[in-house]
């Protein structure tokens, strides 16, 4: 257990998701409780039974850790866990706070840098409360009292979570996923689809483009959403049906795939990639895993340096 008080308001911890949430725990700190209470009541309305709040950091319960607790005399208590990048939620993880939470007056807070609510946590059977870092930055601003040095502590955890970059929520209205194309490319250009390892780790996306050829040069609409194992023998489509003839004929029911249905958005872009190492050995954008970036970046961009 570590007292909140022995801590800057960056924290003393490696970890970049420790120090923020020690930031803010020292902001509601300062803030006091009825300060406290105001941002809680504003995340899906927590209504706490008492005010005289306790805020400790870096919790460990049941072999089970977790980024911030909240407690007002044995009345309640609220188990805080944050994330830094979307989509980054571990089940274990999930379900060790789940484990933790195990009194009627004791409440979940997730604040992650995600859009809106992560899946997993609205299909938990266990009431999860959630924010992202964005809201919770509103929330400082629209309660603060402007006295000091509250004022100034929430001027500058703005400045820290823009300088991490947790202000610019990405939406999947405009991300673009961006996949390495030398083959992928090709046929979804002839054939409106692209086909890759079943199950890998995807964010939700409207748009689909590929690194190719040391460039980037056609992006697409994602049709629908991606379909994991994917038997693409047994599609009702044309298209994938004449790709399999031309360039699978072997295929196997047994080779799943992840599917994207495409369509074509534009295919003349001109985004070079001109990456090198230390060494001066030219390097790939894109390999391995997806990348990601927004339409407004791609659409203007001319070197992958924009993105």
């Amino acid at each position: 257990m570590s007292k909140i008080e022995g801590h800057s308001i960056f924290g003393n911890y490696s970890q970049i998701e420790n120090r923020v949430t020690a930031a803010l725990l020292q902001i509601l700190k300062i803030g006091g409780t009825d300060f406290i209470g105001k941002i809680m009541n504003q995340i899906d309305e927590i209504d706490f039974p008492s005010s005289e709040i306790n805020i400790v950091t870096q919790e460990r319960e049941y072999h089970n850790v977790y980024d911030g607790l909240l407690e007002c005399n044995f009345a309640f208590r609220v188990l805080v866990e944050s994330k830094i990048e979307s989509e980054k939620i571990n089940k274990k993880q999930l379900d060790g706070i789940i484990k933790n939470a195990v009194n009627p007056t004791d409440y979940i807070l997730f604040i992650t840098a995600d859009n809106s609510k992560p899946l997993i946590l609205k299909e938990s059977e266990h009431l999860i409360y959630w924010a992202n870092w964005k809201r919770i930055n509103e929330m400082l601003k629209e309660i603060n009292t402007n006295q000091e040095p509250l004022n100034f502590l929430i001027n500058e955890f703005e400045k820290y979570l823009e300088f991490l970059k947790l202000l610019n929520v990405v939406s999947p209205e405009q991300r673009v996923q961006i996949a390495a194309g030398s083959y992928g490319e090709p046929i979804a250009l002839k054939y409106g689809f692209y086909a890759c390892q079943n199950y890998r780790t995807i964010k939700e996306s409207k748009y689909l483009a590929f690194y190719n050829n040391r460039g980037i040069h056609s992006l697409f609409e994602i049709i629908g959403e991606p379909i994991n194992n994917c038997d693409l023998s047994q599609l009702d489509d044309i298209n994938v049906k004449e790709y399999l003839l031309a360039y699978e004929p072997n295929y196997s029911s047994r080779d799943k795939r992840q599917f994207y249905n495409l369509k074509i958005v534009n295919d003349k872009l001109s985004i070079k990639h001109a990456g090198k190492n230390k060494n001066g050995k030219k390097t790939a954008f894109t390999m391995g895993v997806f990348r990601y970036t927004t339409i407004e970046k791609l659409l203007i961009a001319k070197a992958t340096e924009d993105l």
